[in-house]
């Protein structure tokens, strides 16, 4: 008997049978009842291969199956009754069993007090490693037919705990899969949903990582398939917690996550609540005593212009007035602090991240809305060169990097006598502009991006110029720049270069000859004479 139900079953799994063949679609009926009496055997390895045909048999296009489903549940539900608990093998096979016949038999039914038998008999297991595939795979199948009970609620509250709780991914998965479905499909009341949704909120800084990442994989969901209007009501509770998580959370990938996911938050909002949004942000960066919240504003405004682009044109103006004025205290702080343009220690103890995150937005800003580039009030661009030598290596290359747009947006022209003295396209503000350049090449700290970028605002400096009248250039080059200190250099040579293009080249030149000897020392020094025997 045991060994005709494995060679059927077999067959079934395996797709061996024509359902299109009259003759085969007969024999298959016949085996129904075979099948069914199967499950009242006392020999258990009978009942398991019984359990496994009567799932296979579901899935076949068979007329009198729907008068036998029936029978089939009532007698698997017994089998896990008798059994009393879930560590039996048969236990286990039959929930399978059962999961299956519910989830792909449209019709078929179990009665109130039945599945209420089973959430009872499965809720102590979902932390046990060995039964929980059997019964999580009986949920989704519940929760797929939306059994609506109210015990279906209790146990979605521990599949909650479980799925922030568990140290398995799989489990995790198994867990956000189930809830998913839950709230997706089952009638959530008000104050359940609210409980649910700070439940989220407040696990986004659990204590172990694989636990806050798994929330947010949840929320993924949640924000890309609820409906809008259940989005605009949990979207403030949400937004401030994903942003507490970029404030506060040591892990990289918690935060990229957090990132994307205030992202696509954005995105889903209607234009009241993306208001509110950005009167958080603005509340934020003007709280000067709290430096933490003005780099936060920073770069989650950056997030939302990378996921709104032009979109953002109705609050990009709030936005450059929250970036220019924490640029202006990041200036202010740099003054304060700030002995020596060029030498100033890279180790200073200067809160960075106000500097680094603001200009990282103008970049992403200038991106978007070229335009601004060319407006010269949009941009105080004496801010961003003021922070060519500030002394983190992150900042100054982000201000190189909106300088290098700056310069990409303009004519490499002769520099133009209508701007102020402070603008970098004026002859002042350039030379000004490459004295900064070419200390940053000095620096121990330059990278190869940095570098790349130095180089190349550079290069568009000599054009500009280049492109000067050279009776122009003789006359307007300032004797303070001719006199700036170039290292060891012969100090009569200097005043005889006033073309600003030969004092570049003369300063970069200096800078390469002190530098390749500098490195032709360290090689002499590194190299021991041999020892005499």
């Amino acid at each position: 008997m045991a060994f005709g139900l494995d060679l059927f079953h077999t067959a079934i799994r395996r797709g061996r049978f024509d359902f299109h063949d009259a003759e085969t679609i007969k024999r298959l009926e016949s085996m129904i009842i075979v099948i069914g009496n199967t499950l009242y055997s006392t020999n258990a390895s009978v009942i398991a291969l019984g359990l496994k045909c009567a799932a296979g048999l579901i899935k076949c296009p068979l007329k009198n199956l729907s008068k036998s489903v029936p029978a089939f549940i009532s007698q698997i539900i017994n089998i896990i009754r008798q059994a009393g608990s879930t560590e039996s093998e048969i236990v286990q096979v039959a929930l399978k069993s059962l999961a299956n016949i519910l989830r792909d038999f449209p019709t078929a039914q179990a009665k109130e007090k039945d599945l209420i038998f089973l959430l009872e008999l499965l809720s102590p297991d979902l932390e046990d490693h060995e039964r929980q595939t059997a019964v999580f795979t009986m949920l989704r199948a519940i929760v797929a037919r939306r059994f609506v009970i109210p015990e279906i609620y209790d146990i979605m509250e521990k599949v909650g705990e479980i799925m922030v709780t568990s140290q398995s991914p799989h489990v995790q998965e198994m867990c956000r899969g189930v809830l998913l479905q839950f709230l997706l499909d089952y009638p959530q009341g008000k104050g359940r949903l609210r409980n649910q949704m700070a439940f989220f909120a407040k696990n986004l800084s659990y204590v172990y990582e694989t636990g806050r990442r798994s929330v947010m994989e949840l929320l993924s969901a949640v924000i890309a398939k609820f409906q809008d209007a259940l989005i605009y009501e949990y979207a403030d509770l949400l937004f401030v917690a994903l942003v507490m998580v970029i404030a506060n959370d040591e892990s990289a990938k918690c935060r990229e996550m957090s990132a994307q996911l205030i992202k696509s938050l954005y995105t889903r909002l209607d234009d009241e609540r993306k208001k509110l949004i950005f009167s958080h942000l603005h509340a934020w960066a003007i709280q000067d005593a709290q430096i933490q919240l003005v780099w936060v504003s920073s770069q989650v405004s950056g997030f939302i212009v990378d996921a709104a682009q032009v979109e953002v044109q109705p609050y990009v103006g709030l936005v450059m007035e929250d970036l220019h004025n924490a640029l202006v205290s990041s200036v202010r702080s740099l003054a304060n602090n700030e002995e020596n343009d060029e030498d100033m220690d890279m180790d200073v103890d200067l809160e960075w991240k106000v500097s680094y995150h603001s200009l990282t937005v103008l970049l992403k800003v200038l991106r978007v809305f070229p335009d601004f580039c060319s407006q010269n009030t949009k941009v105080s661009w004496s801010l961003v060169t003021s922070h060519l030598l500030y002394p983190h290596a992150w900042v100054r290359t982000a201000a190189c990097r909106v300088l290098g747009l700056l310069f990409a947006a303009l004519p490499a022209i002769a520099p133009r006598a209508d701007l102020t003295d402070d603008h970098p396209a004026s002859l002042v503000g350039m030379q000004d502009v490459t004295k900064k350049l070419s200390a940053q090449l000095k620096s121990e700290n330059l990278d190869e991006v940095l570098s790349m970028q130095v180089v190349k605002n550079l290069f568009f400096s000599g054009k500009c110029f280049c492109a000067m009248p050279k009776a122009t250039s003789s006359a307007e080059f300032p004797e303070a720049l001719m006199n700036d200190e170039t290292g060891d250099q012969n100090v009569d040579e200097v005043p005889k270069q006033k073309d600003p293009l030969s004092w570049l080249f003369s300063r970069l030149s200096y800078q390469i000859k002190s530098a390749h000897i500098a490195r032709r020392s360290r090689t002499k020094s590194n190299v021991r004479p041999s020892s005499v025997l």
